[in-house]
Order: C-alpha cells, then sequence, then structure tokens
C-alpha cells in the first residue's frame, strides 16, 4: 500500500472548504484562549508581586510600630521600678549643679522617690516626651515631672476618668495602658497619646506614672509610604486611634478573623480591603495596615493596560487574519467548488446539447469514458471505431499532447477530427470533438473549382493583356521612334508645335499600357521587385530632368534638394522608385500652374546598414481637398474637379501605393485647397557596402562661395560642395569678394536672367533649373550647368579649380551622344521597327545589317563580324530565343540584346535565361538604347 493512501482521510468531509474554515476558526479560539491564558498568567503574576511588594511594605510599618510602642512601654516600665518608697522624711533637694535630680512622688507613707538624671531628662524632652503623674484618689489632676518639681497639667478629663475607672475596678491592674484623648480617634499633629502604668502594682494607691507622647510623633512613626492606612486596637478590640476615620475598616475588620494576620475582605466579587494585622510584642495592643482595593487596582495600571491592549489588539489582529483567509483562500474554495460542480453539470449538459461530437477516450485502453449522442450516432460501434480511437491515442501522446487536428470519413460522412491530450478523474484521457463537414466539403469542391476556372479567366486576361501590351507597343514602338528621329531635323515651329503634341499624346497612350499592365500583375500576384544597387543621385537627378522639360514649358520652377548624406549606393528596387516618383512628378506638373516643384530626399535615420529614406515632391498646385484625401489612391479614381480638365487614369497614385507596400514602405499626403501639395514616401534600404566607380576626384580644399534667391538651396549646395571636399559657405551681403582664386556658385532655381554677383572677380558656375546658357557678361571664365545634374555641378568646380580641363556642355535642345561606333546586327520581323531601330542606331553612330528572323541572322553572322546583336523575340521561322542559343554556342562573348513589347516580368528572365545580356521593352527611346548598348559592353570586358 502507498503511504499516501495510507493516510488518505476515511471521511471525505474533513477535506472539504467548509471543514478547513471550522479548523481555523477552532485554531483562532484555540489560539485566542492560549493568548488570554497568558495574559492572565501576566497580569496574576504581576498582581501578586504587587501583593508581596505591599505586603513588604505592611510589615515595615508594623516592625517601626512595634518598635515605637514597645519601647515607650519599656521606657515607662523602666522609670515605674526605678521609683524608690520613702520610709523617712525626703531629703533636701539636690543642688543646682548636681546632675542628679529627685523627684518626690505621692504623700505621706505613699511617698515615692524617683531619681533622674539631666541626660534622662533631655532624652525625654528630645523625643518631645512628658513625665506624668497621677495620684491615687478621686482627684482629676495631673502633674507634669520637671527637673525641678511637680507642676499641674492640664489632661483630658476623659482620659483621667478611664484612668480612674480602671483604679476602682475590681480586677487587678497590672501591665501599661494606653489612652486616647482626642474625640474621633484619628491622630492629628495637635492630639496627644497617653500611656500609664502603676508606681507599684503592689500598692493601688501609689499613683499612676505616665508618659504623654504627641501625635506628630506617633504619625512619624506610624505612617509609612505605600504601607496604607492603620488603626490600633487594644485587647477588646476597640479603636485606640487611626490615621484617618474609615467606618467601612471597623465593618470589614469585624469579618476579619482573629488568627489570620494577611489578606483581603469584602463581601462583593471583588474584595474591599487588603489587610494586615500583628501584635504589637508583649503589649496587648493590635496594629492593624489596609489599603483600599481599588488604590490597589490603580497601582495595577500599567500591566492591566498591556494586557487589555494586548489582548484587543491580538484578538483583532487574529480576527481579521482568519477573516482575510477566509475571503481570500476559504470562501473562494468554496465558491470554486460549488462552480466545478456547476461547471461539471454544466459542461455534461453541454456536451449533450453541443451540436458537434465530443467523446473522451481513456489513455490506458482507448474505451469511451464519456460521450453524446452525436458522437454515438455519427461514430458508431465497431471495429473501424476501435482503430481509429488508438490512432488517435498514439499520435496525440507521442507528440507531447500537442494539440492536433484530422479529417476523416467514416459511414459516408465527412468529419472534422480536432483532439488532445488531458487528464480527466484521476487518469490520462484523450478529448475528441467531430464536426461534420460534408457540406463544407462539397462548398471547397465547389470553390475549387470555381478558383480553377477563375485561374483560367485570370491567366486569359493576363495573357490578353499581355498580348495587347505587345501588340500596341510594337506599332507605337513606331510613332514613339519616329517621333524622336523627326524632332532632331529642322522643323518650324508649328510643326514643333505639332510633333510635342503627338508626343505627349502618345506618352500618355504608353503610360496608361503600363499603368493597366501592372494593375494586372499586382492583382495577380505576378510582380515582384528586383532588388538591385543602384544610385540615388543618378536616379533623382534624371527622374527631375525628364521633367525639367515639361515644367519650363508651364513656367514652372523644378529643383531638387537632396540631403548630402545620402549614401552613393543603396539596395533597392530602383525602377519601381523611379516609377513611383515619376508618377509623383507627372501628377505635380499636370496640378500646378504657377510656382515650383520641389523633390526632396533626405536620410531620416540609419541602423547599422539599414537606411529609411524619406523622398518628398512638394508643389504648389491647386491643392486636394479633404474629402478627396481618402480615396486618392483608390484605382481609378480622380477628384471632382479635375476629371474632366486633366487627362488619365486615374491609376497611377494607386499602383504607387501597392508599390510603397511591396517594399515594405510607407506614403502619406498633406494637401491644402489653394496652397498645393506633398506626398511623402518613407523607404527602408540597405546601404551598399561596394566603393562605387568613379572618375571624379576630390576638390581641393579651398573656398567656394554660394549664391541664391533660396537660402534653403544654396546651404544644401554647401553641403554637397563640403562633402566633396571643398571649403564651401553661403555669400552674405557685406562679405569679402575680392579673392579671384575663389570659385563663385550661382544657382537659378528657375530661368537665368542676370548673375547674382556681377562683381565677382573670379571663376563663376551658373547652375540653372531650366535654361542653362546665358551670354558672358564679364571677361571671367564661366561654367553653366544643369541644376539637376549635381556631378555636372561637381566637375564644373572641379575644372574651375583647375584639376580638369573644361569641355563647355552643349545647349539646352538636342541631346548629343558620342559616337558608338558599332557594328550591330539588327533582326526584326516587323519592316517599321527595322527602320526605326536601323535610324536610331545610326544617330547613335552605330553601322547596321538588317535581318527579318533568326535563320537570315545565322546567314550574316557567318558573313561578317559583330558588336552587338539587337533581336526581336518573336518572329517566324526563329524566333529571338533560338537565335541566342545558336549564338551562344559559336561566340560566347558578344553581347545579345533582346527587343520584346512583353512588358512581363518573365520575359526578362526567358532572355536572360537563354543567353541575351539585356532585354529592352518597346517602345524605348535612343536614350535608353544608348545606355544599353554601352552597358552590355562594359559587362561584356568585365567578364
Amino acid at each position: 500500500m502507498k503511504l499516501k493512501q495510507f493516510f488518505r482521510p476515511l471521511d471525505a468531509s474533513f477535506s472539504t472548504s467548509i471543514a478547513a474554515r471550522t479548523l481555523l476558526r477552532s485554531f483562532f479560539v484555540a489560539l485566542l484562549l492560549s493568548l488570554f491564558g497568558g495574559l492572565y498568567v501576566y497580569v496574576n503574576s504581576s498582581f501578586d508581586r504587587e501583593i508581596s511588594k505591599r505586603r513588604g511594605y505592611m510589615s515595615g510599618a508594623i516592625l517601626e510600630a512595634q518598635r515605637f510602642f514597645t519601647g515607650h512601654e519599656i521606657l515607662l516600665k523602666n522609670l515605674s521600678l526605678s521609683a524608690v518608697r520613702n520610709t523617712r522624711p525626703a531629703p533636701p533637694e539636690a543642688q543646682a549643679d548636681s546632675d542628679e535630680f529627685q523627684l518626690v512622688l505621692g504623700q505621706g507613707v505613699h511617698s515615692w522617690s524617683l531619681w533622674q538624671t539631666s541626660r534622662e531628662l533631655d532624652y525625654l524632652r528630645s523625643q518631645k516626651i512628658n513625665l506624668l503623674y497621677v495620684k491615687a484618689g478621686n482627684a482629676l489632676q495631673a502633674e507634669r515631672l520637671t527637673q525641678a518639681a511637680l507642676n499641674p497639667v492640664a489632661v483630658n478629663q476623659d482620659v483621667l476618668r478611664q484612668l480612674k475607672a480602671l483604679e476602682h475596678s475590681q480586677a487587678t491592674v497590672t501591665g501599661e495602658h494606653w489612652f486616647n484623648a482626642t474625640p474621633n480617634l484619628v491622630m492629628t499633629e495637635s492630639s496627644a497619646l497617653y500611656l500609664f502604668t502603676l508606681l507599684d502594682k503592689r500598692d493601688p494607691a501609689s499613683g499612676w506614672l505616665g508618659l504623654e507622647i504627641e501625635g506628630a510623633d506617633i504619625s512619624a512613626a506610624m505612617d509609612r509610604k505605600h504601607a496604607g492606612d492603620f488603626v490600633v486596637l487594644n485587647a477588646r478590640g476597640e479603636e485606640i486611634f487611626a490615621s484617618a476615620l474609615n467606618p467601612g475598616l471597623r465593618q470589614a475588620l469585624q469579618r476579619f478573623p482573629g488568627d489570620r494576620h494577611f489578606g483581603f475582605t469584602g463581601d462583593g466579587l471583588l474584595p474591599d480591603y487588603l489587610i494586615m494585622r500583628n501584635q504589637l510584642g508583649y503589649a496587648d495592643l493590635h496594629v492593624v495596615y489596609s489599603m483600599e482595593f481599588s488604590h490597589l487596582l490603580l497601582a495595577m495600571r500599567e500591566p492591566l493596560l498591556i494586557a487589555l491592549l494586548l489582548g484587543f489588539g491580538s484578538a483583532l489582529g487574529m480576527g481579521l487574519l482568519v477573516r482575510r483567509i477566509e475571503r481570500q483562500l476559504i470562501t473562494p474554495a468554496i465558491y470554486r467548488k460549488q462552480a466545478l460542480i456547476e461547471s461539471e453539470a454544466f459542461s455534461r449538459a453541454v456536451i449533450q446539447t453541443a451540436p458537434v461530437a465530443l467523446c473522451v477516450l481513456r489513455r490506458a485502453n482507448g474505451a469511451v469514458v464519456l460521450e453524446n449522442t452525436l458522437a454515438q450516432h455519427w461514430l458508431g460501434r465497431g471495429r473501424e471505431r476501435d482503430e481509429l480511437c488508438h490512432e488517435w491515442i498514439d499520435h496525440a501522446y507521442n507528440n507531447d499532447g500537442i494539440h492536433r487536428i484530422d479529417e476523416f470519413s467514416v459511414a459516408g460522412r465527412h468529419l472534422h477530427i480536432s483532439f488532445v491530450a488531458t487528464r480527466y478523474k484521476g487518469e490520462d484521457v484523450l478529448l475528441c470533438a467531430f464536426s461534420d463537414i460534408s457540406a463544407h466539403k462539397e462548398v471547397e469542391l465547389a470553390l475549387e473549382q470555381a478558383k480553377r476556372e477563375a485561374d483560367k479567366a485570370n491567366e486569359a486576361k493576363t495573357l490578353f493583356l499581355a498580348t495587347m501590351s505587345h501588340e500596341i507597343r510594337t506599332p507605337l514602338y513606331g510613332a514613339l521612334g519616329t517621333l524622336e528621329l523627326l524632332g532632331r531635323t529642322q522643323l518650324n515651329p508649328r510643326q514643333q508645335e505639332y510633333l510635342h503634341a503627338i508626343q505627349n499624346s502618345s506618352s500618355t497612350l504608353l503610360q496608361l499600357i503600363c499603368d493597366v499592365l501592372d494593375v494586372s500583375k499586382i492583382e495577380a500576384g505576378q510582380l515582384a521587385l528586383e532588388v538591385n544597387e543602384f544610385a540615388p543621385l543618378d536616379l533623382i537627378q534624371e527622374v527631375v530632368n525628364g521633367y525639367s522639360a515639361a515644367a519650363q514649358s508651364k513656367g514652372l520652377q523644378l529643383y531638387a534638394h537632396i540631403d548630402p548624406h545620402l549614401p552613393d549606393q543603396l539596395i533597392g528596387d530602383g525602377p519601381r522608385i523611379r516609377q513611383i516618383l515619376n508618377n509623383l512628378l507627372s501628377n505635380a506638373v499636370k496640378f500646378t500652374e504657377s510656382g515650383q516643384i520641389v523633390v526632396r530626399v533626405n536620410v531620416q535615420s540609419r541602423i547599422d546598414e539599414r537606411v529609411t529614406v524619406l523622398w518628398q515632391v512638394t508643389d504648389t498646385g491647386q491643392g486636394i481637398a479633404q474629402q478627396d484625401q481618402p480615396f486618392l489612391f483608390d484605382p481609378f479614381y480622380q477628384t471632382g474637379n479635375r476629371a474632366n480638365v486633366i487627362t488619365g487614369t486615374g491609376l497611377g497614385l494607386s499602383i504607387c501605393q501597392r508599390l510603397t507596400y511591396l517594399m515594405s514602405g510607407s506614403m502619406r499626403v498633406v494637401s491644402e485647397p489653394g496652397l498645393g501639395s506633398s506626398f511623402t514616401l518613407t523607404l527602408p534600404l540597405e546601404q551598399s557596402n561596394a566603393t562605387p566607380v568613379s572618375a571624379l576626384v576630390e576638390l581641393l580644399p579651398e573656398t567656394v562661395f554660394v549664391v541664391s534667391s533660396m537660402q534653403e538651396m544654396a546651404e544644401n549646395i554647401c553641403g554637397w560642395l563640403r562633402r566633396w571636399g571643398a571649403r564651401a559657405q553661403v555669400l552674405r551681403a557685406g562679405m569679402d569678394i575680392s579673392d579671384s582664386s575663389a570659385v563663385l556658385v550661382e544657382l537659378h532655381p528657375g530661368e537665368y536672367q542676370q548673375h547674382l554677383a556681377p562683381d565677382w572677380p573670379g571663376p563663376v558656375i551658373v547652375a540653372c533649373g531650366n535654361v542653362c546658357f546665358a551670354p558672358p557678361e564679364q571677361e571671367t571664365p564661366q561654367w553653366h550647368v544643369n541644376l539637376s545634374y549635381l556631378q555636372d555641378l561637381r566637375r564644373a568646380v572641379s575644372q574651375a579649380q583647375g584639376l580638369s580641363p573644361y569641355a563647355r556642355p552643349v545647349g539646352p535642345g538636342t541631346r548629343v551622344y558620342k559616337p558608338l561606333g558599332l557594328h550591330v546586327l539588327v533582326v526584326e520581323d516587323n519592316a517599321i521597327s527595322q527602320l526605326i531601330l536601323k535610324d536610331q542606331l545610326e544617330e547613335l553612330g552605330c553601322t547596321v545589317d538588317l535581318a527579318s528572323d533568326g535563320l537570315e541572322a545565322l546567314a550574316l553572322w557567318q558573313q561578317s563580324t559583330f558588336d552587338r546583336v539587337l533581336t526581336d523575340v518573336n518572329m517566324p521561322r526563329m524566333n529571338g530565343y533560338e537565335l541566342a542559343t545558336q549564338l551562344r554556342q559559336r561566340d560566347s562573348s558578344v553581347p545579345i540584346i533582346g527587343a520584346t513589347a512583353n512588358a512581363q516580368h518573365e520575359e526578362r528572365e526567358r532572355c536572360l535565361a537563354v543567353g541575351m545580356n539585356e532585354c529592352l521593352v518597346k517602345p524605348f527611346g535612343l536614350s535608353a538604347l544608348f545606355t544599353c548598348l554601352e552597358q552590355t559592353g562594359r559587362k561584356s570586358h568585365a567578364v
């Protein structure tokens, strides 16, 4: 038998919460009784100590009283014994100078002589004792014995009558007798006490010799501190004198037995007096000292107060503790027990009425401990169910009791089971819950079928959009390429105006196609980010420069404000960032009629290699109403006051927001009607550790002054100049400009109008936002650069400091590309695209051979040597993929560039997979073609 089973209580009622409450209260009562018992012992011991102390005080007082009364009786007895009967006439009186005196007492045959020395008389005087003599007979007269003779003295007549009555009594008079002349027997300082004895007890007619004792001496001898009041009794129990008049004490003494010497007396619940009585030596006097019980309690006030406070405080504290324990532990336990009983009953009711099947399986043998009606109906009884039960138990307990779910079919019904290992009534069990998912399975099959059909429809839509994009981009490439080439010819102003209108419309159509395709990709989940290194400074400058002409045509100032702490290289999807900025700048140029557009780029935070960059586009346009701002990023939404004025699809901002979410960034807008709008893009990017390859050298640490009509722009350019090594500062009024070696940088956000420092004696660099060329107004060296290109400004400052030769850039009209001098094989099945590609390449200084498909290209490849191959990917007979594969098998170093009207991301991946170096999406311009040809050449040499 186990030990815990041996000690298991036979009666379960002792382990209940109510029993715990009873035991707690019993323990409290027992503890309280123990406390009160201890306090009683403490008070009783204190009371005993106080009684012992009072008894000692009374005993000492009685001893002192005995000494006093016994001493006076012995003194009187000695005086009486020293008296001598006179047998002859009395001798003459002693001389004055004699030390011994004779006092003659009585007359005739009853004459006595009492000899006293001067020392004895002095002692009596010092003790304030008068020596008296009373003659025998009826005369009530007393005489005081002095040094020379007897002098009559007044003595209380009551005392004398008591003395005469004693003299005439029939009994033999012996010993000393005390008499008090005070009427109420209370001894005071003015009262006196008398002590008499027969001069000779053999001769009653010898007279009485006595002592007169003053009351003050008696009080001094009897009254002792802490001993209480006293009473002196004679042999008959009569009071002779007392310290105070106390009638209650007389009654108490009557009830106090004569054989007791110390104790309490009283008839009530509490005694009245504490009494000590004792006989004074051999005399017949008894002295009684008494103390009222109330005075004794007053002396016991400190122990009683301590006991009372300790008892009350302890009882209160233990009572509060018991109450708190009951409230915090026992009462909640009672409630929990009741709640547990109710919960179990409720659980059984829930299990029976639940719309799901529930059962509890015993781990040991898989038997059913508890189940409801649905479980019996759905699972039935049989071997199949037993096998499933054991399988569920094995799965649950072999995986540390982790909650598991499963699906199975039984009796043509699809059931979903959720089971978990637990304990029930002291044993391991498995709780299983079943739900009928037959209808859900049917719906799931229908949804799966619908999803497949939706996927097919989505694929069809995507294919349709890709096909339409391809079919539209191909002729659009012909139109845009022809327009770009036409713009490089000599045209009159009206023709230039028509050309710009056609170009703008074609660009709008191209943007519409790109936006629709991007929306389709995002909805289909096919839009993926391409994370690569990119130069943020170049990206910003290119975006700003791309819209400078449009801003200039509307008379707007467009410039960038770039943080000098911006890293040279960042890791992210540069093309998508460019797309977002293009959309924001395009809207800003559209909706701004006057003022300025500023692109701000700031580094918000930098943690290790993680950089958070803020890209902000701010304009002074019409602004956006508050009611329209929540819907700005909805697809196809246009504000009410602009929908019929500005052309557009309403997809730009929606695409910007979705791209921002893909890059884990955020976008917000702040706008006010009449003041303008500000769109802020916040992106977390990574800083590249690669060192940028730059041909630019550091500037000399010389002074460079910067002047501008805008203080903020001047401070920003000073920051960049300091980053490049120069000592830059803003030129302010009153500064010394006589240093001809210093360089001046003039910043013009818009068009150049006039010099900001016409008296500057040294080199001047003019940076403009729009027109960057002006006729020289002075003979000093001048450089004119575009404010959007900071690297051009850096080159100009470097040239002004004499670090590199100067080459003045061309004007703001047509961009001039350096001749590439490449021999390019163009493979294109569309005749118009062939002509446009041939003219674009020849404009870039290349020689071109044309082929209509891959087979013709292979034939030309064998006849000549080419520096580049530019091929369309979709052609008859042999397409571009097959051509690239064939060329890679023959020559692995020639750069191959694919050209396609399909803007899908998979298209570019497929091109790179077959060996192409790059892929251009139609339509593309001279700039994109020039960059691709130049970059593929550098990559080829690097490989």
